[in-house]
Formats: structure tokens, C-alpha cells, sequence
């Protein structure tokens, strides 16, 4: 039996997503809908994006983009196998993400500002969202880069943010916590209900207060503890492995980007005088 051209891949550590890979498919569906946002990215072939009275062409390089409930039907092209990946994001989430706690609104009121696009920049930025998901993916980060991408989006009901716009006692219970768990994943949810706002409210406020994202800080954090590691002797992976990076590579490139070298250069400039030849 051929392998199937459709894979579905979840993660423990963000159960609000769900990623859909499509491969060289030629299925085609009758109109059905989703329960969760889904955000599409058009990978090689050709299909038609039929929603309402709207038949779109679809090609590499655009994205798609639905709200929950939307009625719709994407079918490749005669004779022209398609590959796509899609997005499905829990509604709820996204709720809970872009309203306060205490907003009596559904996810209806976040209508999408379009549902297809040609645009290069969009689809290169759902596409550094859909990177961040390979391997073991970071929560933080990537509900960071989620709701930043939704942010350019979505259409957020105006006079719905909390009244206390600098919230500065929840921010800094927000800082002690990364400071706290530095070595440890933490969910933007988690850091949302330590603040007292939405997700997508702290991200803003915390990058006002601090001059970074949370996950930029977090990130910050590790690769200062990394570098008093790396002064002690300690082994490149097993930095990478205590201090919560995804592997060494990826420890690697997130020191060079700080720092402008490598954590071994680092390391190895600052050997004891009495080894250096």
C-alpha cells in the first residue's frame, strides 16, 4: 500500500496546534469547514480556493487563511498534484490569546482581514513559523511568532484590552519567572496568567517594559548562563542540552547571532592563561 501523501503532526508542548503536510496530493474535497483557524502556505502545483461566491487560483508562494466555520473547498488542478502545509489553530487559543479573561466574546468577533494572498512577505513569514515547528519546538517561541503572525491578521475588536495598560507588578512577576526558570520550557499561557493579561497584550507590554519579547529574553538569559558554562569548561552539547535548546546547532546559531562568534571561539578565548600556547 503507497504511503500516504498527508501527514499530521501534533506537539505535547503546544496541543493547540496541529500541522498538516501535504505532499504531491491529488484529493479533492467536497466544502466542508474547521473548527480551528487555519493558516495555509502553498508549497508547489496549482489548485482552486473555492469559498462563498470566490473561486481563487492558487500558486507557490500564496498563502490561505480561514476563520472557523468558513464553508470551503481547495482542489488541485486537474492533472497537477499540489503540496501545501497547513496550520490549525485552536480557536479557543486564540481567544483566549487576543481577549482579556473577562471579555464575554466568542472567537467569531476575531474576523481574518483576508483569506488568500499572493504576498511575499506573508508567506515568508508563515513559513518562519512553519521552520520553528521542526524538531522540538520551543513553546514560547512559537506561540510568540503565532500570535505576532495573527497580530498582521486577524482583526482584533477595538476597546477590549484591559484598562490597566502598564500592568508593570504582572510584567515584572513575568521577568522573575523567566529568571527563575531559566533552564525550563515555559508556555506563553503560563506567563499570560502570571501577568494578568492576554497573550498577545504581554508580548507588546513586555517588549515596551524590557526592550524584548519574552522568548527574546529568555533566550538572553540562557546564553548568559551559557557563557559562564562555557568559562568553566563545560561541553558545547551539554550547554545546549541544560540550558533547554533544541540541540547544538541551534545553541550555536542563537550565540553567534548575540555575540557575533561561535560559543567554541568564545570558549576557547577564555582558556587559563596557563594553557595558551
Amino acid at each position: 500500500m503507497p504511503a500516504s501523501p498527508h501527514t499530521f503532526t501534533r506537539y505535547a508542548s503546544l496541543p493547540h496546534l496541529e500541522l498538516r503536510t501535504t505532499i504531491q496530493a491529488s484529493d479533492s474535497y467536497q466544502t466542508h469547514t474547521h473548527a480551528e483557524y487555519s493558516l495555509g502556505c502553498i508549497d508547489a502545483g496549482a489548485a482552486t480556493y473555492l469559498h462563498g461566491a470566490h473561486a481563487v487560483p492558487l500558486r507557490p508562494g500564496m498563502t490561505v487563511m480561514m476563520e472557523p466555520g468558513l464553508a470551503h473547498a481547495c482542489n488541485p488542478v486537474p492533472q497537477q498534484p499540489w503540496s501545501y502545509r497547513m496550520l490549525y489553530v485552536d480557536a479557543l487559543w486564540v481567544h483566549q490569546s487576543f481577549l482579556p479573561f473577562d471579555a464575554q466574546a466568542t472567537p467569531r468577533q476575531l474576523a481574518l482581514a483576508r483569506h488568500h494572498s499572493d504576498d511575499a512577505a506573508l508567506f515568508g513569514a508563515l513559513t518562519e513559523l512553519f521552520d520553528t515547528l521542526v524538531g522540538t519546538p520551543d513553546p514560547l517561541q512559537v506561540d510568540e511568532q503565532l500570535l505576532q503572525f495573527l497580530e498582521q491578521h486577524v482583526l482584533v475588536p477595538r476597546g477590549l484590552e484591559p484598562e490597566n495598560t502598564s500592568n508593570q507588578q504582572g510584567l515584572a512577576r513575568v521577568r522573575d519567572l523567566l529568571h527563575a526558570r531559566v533552564e525550563q520550557p515555559l508556555a506563553l499561557a503560563e506567563l499570560a496568567v502570571a501577568s494578568g493579561l492576554d497573550g498577545f497584550a504581554l508580548i507588546r507590554k513586555f517588549k515596551q517594559a524590557y526592550g524584548q519579547t519574552p522568548h527574546a529574553y529568555q533566550i538572553d538569559l540562557r546564553l548568559n548562563l551559557a557563557k559562564q558554562l562555557l568559562k568553566q569548561g563545560a561541553a558545547l552539547a551539554d550547554v545546549a542540552h541544560q540550558l533547554g535548546f533544541a540541540d547544538q546547532a541551534h545553541f550555536q546559531r542563537q550565540f553567534k547571532k548575540r555575540h557575533a562568534t561561535t560559543p567554541k571561539n568564545y570558549q576557547g578565548d577564555h582558556r587559563p592563561a596557563s594553557s595558551r600556547g
